[in-house]
């Protein structure tokens, strides 16, 4: 891809995570990036084009859904792996982003969904087997159980349009570790708990500094 229509996507997703789809129009996203509309018009047809490539390219990019990294020595590490991304993720995310890109662009949405649905499940199955074999995770767990129960909880119980939890609530880091908590608590070995628990305080401790 073009190093400038990279840029474009790049930035002009950050800025949908972060003020929402519906406050983010086309004169916006050229004012924003220091560009002319006839540029950014030379890349994208319009609006749902541009908002079709950001899709694309963060879901390659891994959309904040990989629960793994090839430099974590064990699951759990890939667990905090995916706390960081989150961590990151709440600095920018507006809400309400996935209910405005439903209303108004369903089959960009359902695209999303799907895949996020996918990958959270796969992932998480990954996730669950790496601990068992590594003893971190009880051996009696059903991965394709708890990768059911994972999804159920990112995709309804953290949605804000079901209205279980408020938005100040899903967009604390606080909120994100008590969820991880309840997981880990439920999953893990004694050997397992013991390296969560050490790994949590050392993780909180660095962001308290």
């Amino acid at each position: 891809m073009e190093e400038r229509k990279q840029y474009i996507i790049k930035n002009a997703g950050q800025l949908y995570l972060k003020f929402g789809i519906k406050n983010i129009t086309m004169d916006s996203v050229a004012t924003e990036l220091g560009i002319s509309k006839k540029t950014l018009y030379q890349y994208f047809k319009d609006k749902e084009d541009l908002i079709s490539q950001v899709i694309d390219f963060y879901l390659d990019d891994g959309l904040q859904i990989e629960i793994k990294n090839p430099a974590s020595k064990n699951a759990i590490d890939n667990m905090f792996c995916y706390r960081e991304r989150i961590a990151d993720l709440l600095k920018f995310y507006h809400n309400h982003i996935e209910e405005e890109l439903r209303k108004t662009y369903p089959v960009l949405h359902a695209k999303l969904h799907e895949t996020k649905r996918q990958r959270i499940f796969d992932n998480t199955i990954e996730n669950i087997k790496q601990g068992i074999s590594q003893g971190l995770y009880r051996a009696d767990l059903e991965p394709s159980f708890i990768a059911k129960l994972s999804l159920g909880r990112m995709l309804y119980t953290m949605n804000p349009e079901y209205g279980i939890f408020e938005d100040f609530e899903l967009n604390s880091l606080a909120f994100f570790d008590g969820i991880l908590d309840y997981h880990m608590s439920a999953i893990c070995t004694e050997e397992g708990l013991k390296y969560y628990k050490k790994q949590l305080n050392k993780v909180q401790n660095e962001t308290k500094n």
